[in-house]
């Protein structure tokens, strides 16, 4: 396996966030990062991809297997150098349920962490960035 696509919600400024982290790591396995709700989602997967696509972490690998939630989450710590161990000790059956339940509560938990961070969506990211490369105008539209 030498590749790992992962489909994460761009409406939610917490994952998004945790898109960014994963890109930042050093990757054994690449990660392709890709908004569930994308145009490039839609043309590859076309089958993940639906109305409630976002609602749910989906990993797809290079040889087409297809993780979600809990698993998702585990295989995209698998991924990088730095926790793959921890992917693989969370990964036995002991210790399962443990990532389960953690998966569960941030899953459950990342719109309000969205808000109380204070971390936007995609959308407003992209305009933002967007606002800031738009040459200065005056008063009278002047650039």
């Amino acid at each position: 396996m030498k590749r790992l696509t992962v489909l994460y919600d761009g409406t939610c400024g917490f994952c998004v966030e945790c898109a960014r982290w994963l890109q930042a790591q050093r990757q054994t396995v690449r990660l392709d990062l890709v908004a569930s709700s994308s145009l490039v989602a839609r043309a590859r997967f076309p089958t993940l991809v639906g109305p409630d696509a976002a609602e749910e972490l989906v990993v797809v690998d290079d040889q087409g297997g297809v993780y979600r939630g809990t698993h998702a989450w585990i295989m995209c710590l698998w991924a990088l150098r730095e926790y793959r161990s921890a992917a693989v000790r969370l990964a036995r059956p002991a210790l399962l349920p443990l990532a389960r339940a953690a998966f569960a509560l941030i899953a459950r938990s990342r719109r309000p962490l969205s808000r109380w961070l204070d971390l936007a969506p995609e959308s407003e990211v992209v305009g933002a960035a967007k606002q800031v490369a738009a040459p200065a105008c005056d008063v009278k539209g002047a650039c």
